[in-house]
């Protein structure tokens, strides 16, 4: 038989009970965070040991292991050394203070043409049913303290689409022909008690009436302000999405006022890719064009007042050129106690149909109603767009006026998810053509001059 030495060399361990087999159990500490790294290292360096088992050395990071056998040892190495590297791959995102969220927004919907007033309707009209995206979206943020009150920042807004896959802002070409990973509000900037300035593209101008109709389960057409609001007889004022090539001021609250002005060197998206055409310098000012926008809001208690104002002229040496723009839109909100929310929008938009002609204007207006009760809201908006005035390419001027109006119920399943039905119809004059907002977006048919269009959505959207 074996025999055991009477005496223990200093730093071995203890022996175990006589004929004990047992292993002793081994728990992770429960004051040790895996998601920091620096904070992992600094609790397991406390109670760092040294021992020696078997004429091994073994250098533990870890809970008081000196009692324990060399398989023991090893076992609970590999287990630490598991828990170090996790803590390690998750310790970047918590250090980068990068903030991850956005929404996801579908639904089902119902699309129908109609005959109208038509001067040659179509043979027939049929439905369009369809699961559509809402302008699902991810962002990623960011801020850094530079000291002395300003802070450097970032974002990253890329849409994609939850029904078909893919990221892209049109369905009329495959997605994978228009892949924009930034195609949403993305820039850099700084930021401080002075405001807010960004470099990058953004949403200018055709989305200011959002403050009195924005509801969070509608689709996109529904939101009449972006649709027919900011069309000049199906023409689009200020892209009705992001501009790209923005440099922006945005200033601090200063009492419930908040101010914007923005330029942009080139207004025009080319939605084939990534860039848009700045035109060149060479041989003729082929770069002359560009946007500018400015904008002012208040709000204080029930009531909330805004105005925006936007000049764009397209890239090119013309100094009257086709596509020139300029509009103006005012709007007003107020709260009753009961719940009841008013507001009032008026547009003027102007566009230059044809290249050295006068302007072709129009103006419009928006009465949109909004009711919550408890986790309910209803919505009605209403809208009349006047007819154009003007040369308009030499094209008809008359009946070239529309109404549109948009009814919905919303639910809030909870602070993030919320449930709604919506019903909107476009009725277009024998000479208008006016459309939803982001009409492609979902690969709907754009109605023609007289027709009717009308949508049926039911949906969902969670916040993240």
């Amino acid at each position: 038989m074996r025999r055991r030495s009477p005496t223990r060399a200093p730093g071995s361990p203890p022996r175990r009970p006589e004929g004990s087999c047992t292993e002793t159990p081994w728990t992770w500490p429960t004051d040790i965070n895996l998601f920091s790294r620096h904070h992992t290292l600094r609790r397991l360096g406390a109670r760092a040991k040294v021992a020696r088992t078997g004429g091994i050395r073994s250098h533990a990071l870890g809970i008081g292991i000196s009692a324990l056998s060399t398989k023991e040892v090893t076992m609970h190495k590999k287990r630490l050394i598991a828990a170090v590297v996790g803590g390690m791959l998750i310790a970047p995102a918590a250090f980068a203070q990068i903030t991850i969220s956005g929404t996801i927004k579908d639904g089902l919907e119902m699309y129908k043409l109609g005959a109208g007033k038509a001067a040659v309707p179509a043979a027939s009209y049929h439905y369009e049913p369809r699961v559509s995206d809402q302008s699902s979206r991810i962002i990623f943020s960011g801020t850094q303290d530079l000291g002395g009150g300003t802070r450097a920042w970032f974002q990253l807004d890329s849409r994609f689409q939850s029904d078909v896959g893919g990221s892209t802002q049109t369905n009329t070409a495959a997605t994978t022909a228009i892949n924009l990973w930034a195609g949403g509000n993305t820039g850099v900037g700084l930021a401080g008690d002075w405001g807010k300035l960004t470099i990058g593209r953004w949403d200018l101008h055709y989305l200011e009436f959002i403050p009195i109709e924005f509801g969070y389960a509608g689709s996109l057409q529904d939101l009449l302000g972006a649709g027919p609001m900011a069309q000049v007889n199906g023409s689009t004022i200020a892209n009705g999405t992001r501009t790209p090539n923005v440099i922006m001021w945005d200033s601090a609250n200063m009492g419930g006022v908040t101010a914007r002005v923005a330029y942009s060197t080139a207004f025009a998206t080319n939605l084939t890719g990534v860039s848009s055409d700045e035109g060149s310098g060479k041989g003729g000012a082929g770069s002359s064009g560009g946007a500018l926008n400015a904008a002012l809001r208040w709000s204080g208690g029930p009531l909330a007042l805004g105005a925006s104002a936007w000049s764009a002229t397209p890239e090119g040496a013309s100094s009257s050129p086709a596509g020139q723009q300029k509009s103006v839109r005012v709007w007003g909100g107020y709260t009753l106690p009961m719940g009841l929310k008013v507001g009032l929008g008026f547009d003027n938009s102007q566009r230059r149909q044809a290249a050295g002609e006068a302007m072709t204007k129009r103006n419009a207006f928006m009465v949109p109603l909004a009711y919550n009760f408890g986790s309910h809201t209803a919505y009605l908006t209403l809208v009349k767009v006047g007819k154009l005035s003007g040369p308009n390419a030499g094209g008809a001027t008359d009946s070239t006026d529309a109404t549109a109006y948009a009814l919905g119920w919303e639910y809030a399943l909870s602070k993030l998810a919320t449930f709604g039905v919506f019903y909107a119809k476009i009725d277009n004059k024998a000479n208008a053509a006016y459309n939803f907002f982001s009409l492609s977006a979902n690969g709907a048919t754009a109605a023609a001059a007289g027709e009717s269009a009308a949508q049926l959505y039911t949906g969902f959207s969670y916040r993240f």
